[in-house]
């Protein structure tokens, strides 16, 4: 007899409670639009969800997600955090196996090569492993020579509406960059390097953790004249600032091992917003090279000084988005790797 409605269940790092709406509202982009829209999916279909981390007796999924393995945050402010995740995962995922059942993990770096407790611990589960679920191609080109089983590539979606491109303020020009603090750095050396090429008259920077003296210490060898506004990251600031901005900026590096294989959500949510993009091109961005100017470039140059010329570029880029990129579209990928893993039992 095949089930229909398997029960599935996701084991995740760093979560204050057990409730699915930390989910949907964390500010930890891996978790809210990966592990987030696979539940909301399953919510909606109707399927069998059990919370996150499923800590009851009674709780036997059939199918276990894992997202990304975090040791401890050093906060102590997250659920089974000092050192105690370890154990706790990975008696749940060796009383999976025991049962038969499946587990697959949202493999956002490839951990598997890697050195130090981590790295240990993905080696350790990796027999008890069914499938990867990929958020790139090039992470699939990563990994082809540790994992030749099962794998599925599922981006993260775009998860605001679309804003209209132009009718900004135009007087002055802002330049936006909005990320996770440990991206940082990439914007602190641009600010004193490429950005003297065309400087913006504002630059507004959205992150957590709010690190305010770094910030302080890169203005020093931006370009001069700046202003630069730095402000808590969340979905509302960050459309809000979208509409008082001219454009993105996303320096990177491509040759930084941490980046290859992320997927393209930020590209693709600048344009979202409504904005033309400065960015390095990242192997997961290269599809989409029509709708960014590479930074340092000739082009990048341009579009700073005159980033109204972008507005065709930008309703080309947001067409594309709706068609494959919504939470809609991608809570369906998330719902056909379970539909693969629905088996008889």
């Amino acid at each position: 007899m095949v089930e229909k409605y398997p029960t599935i269940a996701w084991l995740i790092s760093n979560l204050k409670t057990n409730d699915f709406s930390e989910l949907f509202e964390t500010e930890l982009a891996s978790t809210r639009m990966r592990a987030g829209v696979c539940v909301s999916a399953c919510i909606e279909a109707g399927k069998n969800i059990l919370p996150p981390n499923y800590r009851e007796a009674a709780h036997d999924p059939d199918i276990v997600f894992m997202a990304k393995f975090v040791f401890d945050s050093n906060t102590g402010q997250y659920l089974d955090d000092s050192g105690t995740r370890r154990d706790f995962w990975l008696k749940k995922i060796k009383a999976l196996n025991e049962r038969g059942n499946k587990l697959l993990l949202d493999y956002t770096d490839n951990h598997f090569s890697k050195a130090g407790v981590v790295g240990d611990f993905y080696r350790e589960i990796k027999k008890y492993v069914s499938g990867l679920v990929l958020p790139s191609e090039k992470m699939k080109m990563n990994i082809a020579s540790e994992w030749q089983k099962y794998t599925f590539i599922i981006p993260e979606p775009v998860e605001v509406d679309m804003i209209p491109p132009g009718n900004r303020p135009n007087q002055q020009i802002t330049a936006l960059w909005f990320g996770h603090v440990s991206n940082i750095a990439y914007l602190f050396d641009f600010m004193a390097k490429g950005m003297h090429k065309a400087p913006p008259n504002n630059l507004i920077i959205l992150t957590n953790n709010f690190p305010k003296d770094a910030v302080q210490q890169a203005a020093k060898l931006a370009p001069k004249g700046v202003k630069i506004q730095l402000a808590q990251w969340t979905i509302k600031t960050m459309i809000q600032a979208a509409k008082i901005s001219n454009y993105v900026i996303i320096p990177s590096s491509k040759n930084d091992p941490r980046k290859s294989g992320v997927s393209p959500g930020r590209l693709l949510t600048s344009l979202a917003l409504g904005l033309p993009v400065i960015a390095e091109p990242l192997h997961s961005y290269l599809p989409f090279n029509e709708f960014f100017a590479t930074i340092n470039s000739d082009d990048s140059v341009n579009l700073a000084k005159n980033p109204n010329s972008q507005i065709e570029t930008i309703l080309a880029g947001q067409k594309l988005i709706e068609e494959k990129y919504t939470v809609e579209k991608i809570q369906k990928e998330w719902l056909r790797v379970i539909d693969d893993f629905s088996t008889s039992k």
